[in-house]
C-alpha cells in the first residue's frame, strides 16, 4: 500500500539543503531511493528500519531508515506512521511523517 509522505519543517529544510548542495547529489539520490522505499514498503530490507526509542513518545513510536550503510556518516531518515488523513468520501490516506533527515553520528 503507498502511503503519503508529509515532511516536518525540520525535515522540509533538511531535504532543501540536499536539493541545494551540488557536492550532494549522491546523497540526495539515495535520500530519494530511501523514501521511495519507505512510501511503498516500509519494511523493505535495505532501510534496515527500526524503532527510534529516544524519539518515540506515548502517543507514537518512531522510527529509523537507512538512506546509507557502511559510510563513514552515514544518512538516515526518522520518521513515523500517522497522523493518516481522510478523503471527502472518509476514505483513510495512510500517512508517514518524516521527521528529520540527518546524517549518523
Amino acid at each position: 500500500m503507498n502511503r503519503a509522505l508529509r515532511f516536518a519543517t525540520e525535515a522540509k529544510s533538511q531535504l532543501a539543503h540536499l536539493e541545494q548542495s551540488p557536492a550532494l547529489n549522491g546523497v540526495l539520490k539515495q535520500v530519494r531511493k530511501a523514501l521511495g522505499y519507505l512510501q511503498t514498503n516500509p519494511e523493505h530490507p535495505s532501510l534496515n528500519t527500526h524503532e527510534f526509542t529516544s524519539l518515540s513518545t506515548k502517543d507514537y513510536k518512531a522510527f529509523e531508515a537507512y538512506a546509507q550503510n557502511n559510510t563513514p556518516g552515514a544518512y538516515r531518515i526518522l520518521w513515523r506512521y500517522g497522523p493518516d488523513e481522510f478523503d471527502a468520501r472518509k476514505k483513510r490516506l495512510p500517512v508517514l511523517t518524516i521527521l528529520a533527515i540527518l546524517p549518523h553520528g
